[in-house]
């Protein structure tokens, strides 16, 4: 299957060369209303299913019960492909492959050796994984850039110029997203600008900083250089709980407590920003599992995100998402996000953005709250959720309200509104103050690309 867009964007790029001007991102209005489930669409994991192979009776049924769809991987040989296969037939989880030379691959060979043991679980590929700090790789005799170069091209042709005698095969690998290669430096990206793929890979840590750190103002615009500016994914982004300086591979760990409360914000964050899907780092045993501890035992951040998904997953017939206004004000570093559900029902998603543990120390977690006032368009039933460290059981039941009182924390809280009957609409000021933002604007979901498993 091909990867799904999954909400609407509008990114500015300028035309994506080598001596070409980075590109220039507009973030869409973080108010729009989408559909809920194209924000649990948006969200994936990366996973260790090669490294720890020997771990998959434990990692298998964690996926399940995190209720992610999407995971990204790479690896080869008949245990790893079993694996990935099993995923989806038990989980329904698709996987986007990693297809790199270190793993035996060549650019030609992608589809019959990686892809076509695992097509049904697959929804796309990716080039090869971040050449630009390992100076002593090489691809058929050539280095950075120019091997990645070569095998991103011989792999573009192999999935989209893959022919076979059953039509339906050939056209579920022509199908399949083909991703770019990712740098870990995103100055490098400029030296594969223009690369043949159909999104852009990054991979965006933040340095144990804000979820959205240099998001729009660095790490996009670098990975809109590849790809002809065609969109973005993320592939690889988190945090990691080694509480020292040189922890994290020298980014500095964050407590458990702030990494669940990232862990949601970063997918909203990348949400709202217009990435098509964020795969945080990543759900394993090591150093950076997010997830897991070395026991296999669930961090916080696995119970927040599993109960996210409990309560905005909405698959079915795609929703056109109904004009609904919204103006929250209060406080500038309060970030919000309208979704709707099938069932007409909106979810207002809040969440302060702020510093929750100083990255690299041991020290004390930070928490922070701001008051807002949410004003509706009409008289709505509001039910409040804090999936963070609450689950899926409601925090609070206003009842009937057209203006809400919320005290926002750092992490994020959902708020379900419900038509309440006979509720009537009284006017929205139409000029909100300085720290006030709007939202309302119906953003129809893209049409999807067909799903070719």
């Amino acid at each position: 299957m091909a990867l799904v867009v999954v909400a609407a964007v509008t990114i500015v790029v300028a035309v994506t060369r080598k001596d070409a001007p980075v590109p220039v991102v507009v973030v869409p209005d973080p108010g729009d209303v989408r559909a809920s489930d194209s924000l649990v669409e948006s969200m994936g994991v990366a996973v260790q299913l090669y490294q720890q192979a020997s771990k998959y009776d434990l990692l298998a049924p964690a996926l399940g019960d995190l209720g992610i769809r999407h995971i990204r991987t790479g690896g080869s040989g008949a245990a790893f492909f079993r694996h990935v296969n099993e995923l989806h037939d038990n989980y329904g989880i698709s996987t986007m492959l990693v297809m790199d030379p270190r793993e035996g691959y060549t650019g030609r060979d992608t589809v019959t050796r990686g892809v076509l043991p695992v097509l049904d679980a697959a929804e796309g590929v990716e080039g090869p994984n971040e050449w630009d700090i390992n100076d002593e790789l090489e691809y058929e005799g050539e280095p950075w850039p120019e091997g990645v170069r070569t095998f991103q091209d011989e792999m573009f042709d192999a999935v989209k110029g893959f022919t076979d005698d059953d039509a339906d095969v050939q056209a579920k690998v022509r199908a399949l997203t083909v991703l770019s290669p990712t740098v870990a430096d995103p100055d490098a990206a400029g030296q594969l600008a223009g690369v043949r793929c159909d999104v852009a890979a990054m991979h965006s840590y933040p340095g144990g900083d804000l979820p959205d750190a240099e998001l729009t103002s660095k790490w996009m615009p670098s990975a809109l250089q590849l790809c002809d500016g065609k969109g973005v994914v993320s592939t690889e982004s988190g945090y990691c709980n080694t509480l020292t300086p040189s922890g994290c591979t020298n980014q500095g760990g964050v407590s458990e407590r702030a990494s669940a409360k990232y862990a949601l914000r970063h997918y909203f964050e990348y949400f709202r920003a217009g990435v098509e899907r964020d795969y945080l780092y990543n759900l394993s045993t090591d150093e950076w599992d997010l997830f897991l501890r070395p026991d296999g035992t669930r961090k916080p951040a696995f119970a927040a995100v599993a109960s996210t998904v409990d309560l905005l997953a909405d698959p079915g017939a795609v929703v056109n998402p109904t004009r609904f206004d919204v103006t929250v004000s209060g406080a500038d570093d309060v970030r919000h996000v309208v979704l709707q559900k099938r069932d007409g029902s909106y979810w207002l998603a809040l969440w302060t953005n702020a510093i929750s543990y100083p990255a690299g120390e041991e020290c004390c977690d930070v928490e922070t709250t701001r008051d807002v006032t949410v004003q509706l368009p009409r008289t709505m039933n509001a039910t409040v959720y804090a999936p963070t460290f609450a689950g899926t059981t409601p925090v609070e039941r206003p009842g009937a309200v057209q203006t809400l009182a919320v005290t926002v924390p750092d992490e994020v809280l959902l708020v379900r509104l419900a038509e309440a009957p006979g509720a009537t609409s009284t006017p929205v000021p139409t000029t909100p103050s300085a720290s006030a933002t709007t939202s309302g604007t119906a953003t129809p979901e893209p049409t999807a690309t067909p799903d070719a498993s």
